[in-house]
This record gives C-alpha cells, sequence and structure tokens, in this order.
C-alpha cells in the first residue's frame, strides 16, 4: 500500500478494454506496531519479531495540513488528500512516497474500489 494517489501508475490495475482507466482499491489498515525502513529490504517476507508492519518512509508525504478526518464505523479515520511535500526527517529515504506492508490479511480492509481515468 501506498500513502499517495501519485504512485498510482505502478500500483494499479488497467483495464484493456479502454486506453487510459486505470482500477485501485482504497483500503483502511491497521498496521499495529510499525518498523521504518528507509531502503529496500528484500528479507521483509514477514513481519520482524516484534513488529506488525513495515514502514518503508518516503522523502515526500501528502502535506498534513490539508488532511481530512472522517468517521468510519464509529472510529476517526485521517486521510491525507494533500499535494506530497518533502518530508526533512526522511530527507534520505530511498523512497519517494512511504508504503506500508502489512503481513495478515486481517490488518487490511478493502473500503472501495475506484475506477480512474490518465490524462
Amino acid at each position: 500500500m501506498t500513502s499517495t494517489f501519485f504512485s498510482v501508475n505502478s500500483h494499479c490495475g488497467v483495464y484493456e478494454g479502454e486506453k487510459n482507466v486505470g482500477f485501485m482499491f482504497l483500503v483502511e489498515v491497521a498496521l499495529g506496531k510499525e518498523k521504518s525502513i528507509l531502503q529496500y529490504d528484500s528479507s521483509l517476507t514477514k513481519a520482524p519479531t516484534g513488529f506488525d508492519s513495515v514502514v518503508a518512509r518516503g522523502s515526500n508525504e501528502p502535506d498534513p495540513k490539508k488532511d481530512k478526518k472522517h468517521v468510519l464505523d464509529g472510529k476517526d479515520v485521517v486521510v491525507p488528500v494533500g499535494k506530497p511535500v518533502p518530508q526533512k526527517q526522511w530527507s534520505k529515504s530511498g523512497f519517494n512516497q512511504s508504503e506500508y506492508l502489512v503481513y495478515k490479511e486481517s490488518q487490511a480492509r478493502l473500503r472501495y474500489l475506484l475506477k480512474f481515468s490518465f490524462n
């Protein structure tokens, strides 16, 4: 999973019957205890001991000043919707945007399927 729509080209399915049309899931994720990484690590095929997820910290993130708050199933949920802005604390990261690795199906809940056009 990724924190921005801007990296969607590499993370979405494309419908072959229509040019420039893609599909993407919006997913609610329970990260639990996070392990942060700044460089790709192919050994992370399961959650590291003592952690529930891995967050590959991106050097750019949606502007938190633009976050939207919603209530889903009685819980407050923050949805990042701002344009990406540089993150000083992750400036040396090998990732442009953050990516989230969860290892149990129960940590992810599909909320929406989006169909969109690439223009």
